[in-house]
């Protein structure tokens, strides 16, 4: 099963066949691990098949080809995170993080408990902002 470290960097070890190796894991790449050892280690599962597309251009005379592979076609919930990018200081990275922590009932309880969220001060100010009606 495929797993993506959203976290910090992870040193995971990983049997190729002829013994054990370890592997450096750094924030946003992906293996493939049996899914107890990717739990164990707190990886997220990728879900869907990551989508390629490419893209054609021009330099001079010559012709290139681009190849863009886009791993988080359906990981998560799509209303939450289109409405989290629609909020104005919010990219796709950061509304990746937070959907990744969470869903949108999480959240709202945890801004009408006036906890602490783990985001920047600015970003935790424009969600108490929008769901602390």
């Amino acid at each position: 099963m495929k797993f993506i470290n959203n976290g910090l960097k992870v040193q995971v070890r990983e049997n190729d066949g002829k013994g054990y190796k370890w592997t450096l894991l750094k924030n946003g790449e992906i293996i493939d691990l049996p899914e107890f050892i990717g739990e164990s280690y707190g990886f997220q599962k990728v879900l869907g098949v990551p989508k390629i597309s490419s893209l054609k251009g021009k330099i001079g005379k010559r012709v290139l080809e681009t190849k863009m592979i886009d791993l988080f076609s359906h990981p998560f919930d799509d209303l939450f995170f289109k409405e989290l990018i629609k909020i104005k200081g919010i990219g796709t990275k950061t509304a990746k993080d937070i959907v990744n922590w969470g869903t949108k009932e999480k959240l709202i309880r945890v801004i009408k408990k006036k906890e602490s969220l783990p985001f920047r001060d600015d970003v935790e100010k424009k969600l108490r902002r929008k769901y602390g009606k």
